[in-house]
């Protein structure tokens, strides 16, 4: 590996409990380069399908996602939507017209659950 990131895309950290080995995949900039470090280190030219199948095989060794996060992936700043919260967030409070966060595990009323909240008003919706 090298000590600069600019030519990677998305990386994916895995880690085996039973020996605490660690295993970095890193998709290239390029859209097709994969690089592992760790386990068997290899290079493929097959992208985003050769990570899938590289998750998979390891899987099946014992490994597990520790962590993934794209480190220049420009998809993945283009979109400003927080991938936990749904997409039918509505676009202003009923009541006030304030704005409403998402609330994931939400409680109220021997409920819990994900709910809109009204930042103003504190009006709610469960979703």
């Amino acid at each position: 590996m090298t000590d600069t990131t600019d030519h990677i895309q998305h990386t994916w950290n895995l880690h085996h409990p039973g020996h605490g080995d660690r295993v970095t995949i890193d998709l290239w900039t390029d859209g097709y380069s994969v690089r592992v470090d760790g386990g068997n280190s290899e290079s493929t030219e097959g992208g985003r399908q050769d990570v899938e199948k590289l998750l998979e095989r390891y899987a099946l060794r014992g490994y597990w996602v520790e962590s993934d996060y794209p480190v220049n992936d420009p998809a993945a700043h283009d979109d400003d939507t927080d991938p936990d919260e749904p997409a039918d967030k509505p676009d202003a409070c009923p009541e006030c017209g304030a704005p409403v966060e998402h609330a994931s595990n939400h409680v109220a009323d021997h409920r819990q659950g994900d709910a809109w909240l009204c930042t103003g008003c504190r009006w709610g919706e469960w979703i």
